[in-house]
């Protein structure tokens, strides 16, 4: 029996002292991160049968158990990750915000001081207060040029910020991945020379890993025996037992400025999709700059095209103060077009911008493939039809082959990117020096001489567009030209004329190499052409025919032209000298030019508008506008038979304001966003995203934050370490140790009596 009891003794004395030292590992790791509370599991041991009744043999301490729940841990993990991507976006939109907004030195007041500074040159365009204003709006134009350049290139520090923080981010995973497997490998030995016995210090090392990989990247977890499988993203294996597949920064094939992840399966680099990798630090990284960073660049940039195009468009239609036609004020580059380094054809896409109006602030992403090619907007995933030839016009650019190299040719499968706008805001700069080249006259003048003798008069007139068009076809007229972003008055070195042909209903005679398109009905089909061969085009009454910049329609009567009609285009400028001359008997003028082209005049009268053929007299109404060969003006009044008015170029341009006065109007037109929004206004419009967009990410990491707390709280009340509970549990045991060396104590005792009675 004294043997029973002492080995009873033994067994807690043990037990006491597993408790004791299992506690004392709770305290001592109470702040190590990562730590999961140890419990001592006990069990009674088997009783055995003696003299009839069954007395117990002691406990047995089975293991040290950590407390830790799978379940939870995922959550913690989960919510890990979407707080540290909330937190990665905001901390890079947050500067973002910080740039775009300021109130003082940004954007919007820089813009206000240039046509401040255009009205005031509009108010004082000679003369010494001339030559001041003059100057002041040259500088302004410097400053405005200067803040876009400020724009983007802060912009653009941060988009190299964003890449080094993705090499950095790839290089810890890419950390963590060799440590989990380093575990994986040490846990599975540990087991194998333990039995049943879990290495709790290694398995709490692993979960803390897991979960710092978790505020990296997006991580699911799958269990195999002792081992660990991880995966990041959207199931790219990372650690696979004791192994790992590296991640890797590569440089975009499309994008030289953008780095990307990568991975390699046998020995082929394999470039992971920008939205393939979610969640976490490197998710918020990929995710800012997908749908914010390229936005910024690309909303910038189009205000920058948006404000050089328009001036500049208007500077050619003005005359500066040497008496010459007016010339770009600023400079800007063109599109950015990429070849995929994956490609395998040797072509090469260029790409121009020829309606700023309809500019979005998208890449976007031209794809060759069974023989045809189509156009993706990267924002949205909108594409084109497939089509067999380029170009293709989409959102207000033109997409064609280059004509460099020569011969050149895609291969299926190849892909571009292009960036209307990305490099815009970068590139603009003024491309005059000298103030007097500033465009303020308008290059026409008209005149009613004193002379005549009845009171019609003739206004001042502006110049509508730097193309003129006519034609003395009876049965058929062309309408006015407009141009968009890509004309260049080089295309209109002569005269082009164009050549009605019947029975085959075509029109032939465009420029060499010139692609022409036709749209008709909104549909639109091209004809392209390689230098020296020009293309010929089937005719459509009305259809809408666009090369080189340049758009217009031909119609006819409801009777077709004749064979051998032409349809003629020169330059408006100069100004053909004209001297309009009233018939009261026919109640008509006559008398307008037929160079560079004839005539088509176009009398509007309210709501009405009617065209004339060159070289025919036109009705006069008191009150219309004429347009022609790209000027227009209003007749008014009641002119005598042979009275004149004079048209004809502005021989000095002294006190003329009138393209001052239109360039100044550019500040209010809505030539953005389809028509829809001014220059400011779209400016307006980004900085209200940007500045929601970090409201918005403010929110959800504040809600992430909340949630990542109530998911800590709950695991720490199962892994945590409460001190308290500790101080109690350690002195229950110590208790418990003190009662059995006491019991041991009785044992000795009662060995001792038994020994005495022997002898």
């Amino acid at each position: 029996m004294a043997a029973n009891i002492l080995n009873l003794g033994q067994s807690a004395l043990s037990a006491a002292q597993l408790g004791i030292a299992t506690t004392g590992q709770n305290i001592a790791n109470a702040s190590t991160p990562g730590y999961s509370r140890e419990v001592l599991i006990q069990s009674s041991a088997p009783s055995q049968l003696i003299g009839g009744v069954y007395l117990g043999l002691g406990v047995n301490a089975n293991q040290v158990q950590r407390q830790y729940d799978q379940y939870i841990a995922q959550q913690v993990n989960s919510a890990t990750t979407s707080k540290a991507q909330a937190d990665s976006y905001l901390s890079q939109i947050s500067g973002l915000n910080n740039i775009v907004a300021d109130p003082t030195a940004g954007f919007t007041p820089t813009l206000q001081k240039f046509f401040t500074s255009i009205q005031n040159l509009a108010a004082s365009p000679n003369g010494t207060a001339g030559a001041a204003a003059r100057q002041a709006a040259l500088s302004s134009a410097q400053s405005l040029v200067g803040t876009l350049n400020g724009l983007q290139n802060q912009v653009s520090q941060i988009s190299t910020d964003v890449n080094g923080q993705i090499a950095s981010t790839v290089t810890t995973i890419n950390g963590y991945a060799t440590q989990l497997a380093q575990l994986n490998d040490s846990i599975g030995k540990a087991q194998s020379t333990s039995n049943s016995s879990l290495p709790n210090d290694l398995l709490d090392q692993r979960d803390y890993l897991v979960t710092q990989l978790s505020k990296l990247t997006s991580v699911s977890v799958v269990g195999e025996g002792s081992q660990y499988n991880v995966f990041i993203g959207n199931g790219q294996p990372l650690v696979l037992g004791n192994q790992t597949n590296a991640l890797q920064v590569v440089q975009s094939p499309t994008d030289p400025t953008r780095n990307e992840v990568a991975y390699q399966v046998k020995g082929k680099v394999i470039q992971i999709a920008e939205n393939g990798l979610p969640g976490g630090t490197l998710g918020g990284l990929m995710d800012f700059r997908a749908n914010m960073l390229t936005a910024t660049q690309n909303s910038i940039g189009r205000v920058a095209v948006s404000i050089a195009s328009a001036i500049n468009q208007q500077q050619a239609l003005g005359q500066d103060l040497n008496g010459a036609t007016g010339t770009n004020l600023f400079s800007i580059n063109s599109v950015v077009s990429t070849a995929s380094g994956f490609n395998t054809g040797n072509a090469q896409i260029n790409a121009t911008i020829t309606n700023v109006s309809a500019l979005t602030t998208s890449d976007y992403s031209l794809q060759f493939s069974g023989g045809k090619y189509s156009v993706t907007r990267l924002s949205d995933g909108a594409t084109t039809t497939p089509v067999a030839n380029l170009p293709i016009n989409f959102d207000g650019v033109s997409f064609q082959l280059s004509s460099t190299p020569v011969g050149a040719a895609p291969a299926s499968g190849d892909q571009f990117l292009i960036r209307p706008t990305a490099a815009a805001a970068a590139s603009i700069s003024v491309a005059i020096s000298d103030p007097n080249k500033l465009a303020v006259a308008t290059p026409f003048s008209t005149s009613a001489p004193s002379i005549n003798t009845g009171n019609g008069a003739i206004t001042a007139g502006v110049i509508n567009s730097p193309v003129a068009s006519g034609s003395t076809s009876i049965n058929g007229s062309i309408g006015p030209v407009t141009v968009d972003a890509s004309y260049n008055s080089s295309s209109l070195a002569g005269v082009v004329s164009l050549t009605f042909a019947s029975p085959a209903n075509t029109i032939s005679g465009f420029p060499a190499g010139a692609n022409v398109a036709v749209t008709v009905g909104g549909v639109t089909t091209n004809y392209p052409s390689t230098a020296p061969l020009s293309t010929t085009i089937p005719y459509t009454s009305g259809a809408t025919i666009s090369f080189n910049g340049m758009s217009f329609s031909i119609k006819d009567n409801g009777t077709a032209p004749a064979n051998g009609d032409t349809f003629k285009l020169g330059s408006t400028i100069p100004v053909a000298t004209a001297k309009l001359t009233f018939n009261s008997a026919t109640n008509t003028l006559s008398g307008f030019p037929t160079l560079p082209v004839p005539a088509n005049v176009t009398v509007t009268n309210g709501a009405t508008s009617t065209t004339y053929p060159g070289g025919t007299a036109v009705p006069y109404i008191a009150g219309a506008s004429y347009s022609y060969n790209g000027v227009t003006f209003n007749l008014s009044g009641t002119p005598a038979n042979g009275d004149v008015f004079n048209v004809g170029p502005n021989t000095t341009g002294t006190g003329d304001n009138r393209n001052a006065l239109l360039m100044q109007k550019i500040q209010t037109q809505n030539g953005l966003a389809g028509g829809t929004t001014t220059i400011q206004g779209a400016f307006a419009q980004f900085v209200s995203l940007v500045g929601n967009k970090t409201n918005e990410v403010k929110a959800t990491s504040a809600s992430e934050t909340s949630i990542l707390k109530s998911a800590t709280d709950t695991q720490q009340s199962i892994s945590g370490v409460n001190l308290d509970e500790e101080a109690s549990n350690l002195l229950k045991y110590q208790q418990s140790y003190q009662a059995a060396g006491k019991l041991m104590q009785i044992a000795g005792q009662l060995f001792a009596t038994l020994l005495a009675i022997g002898q």
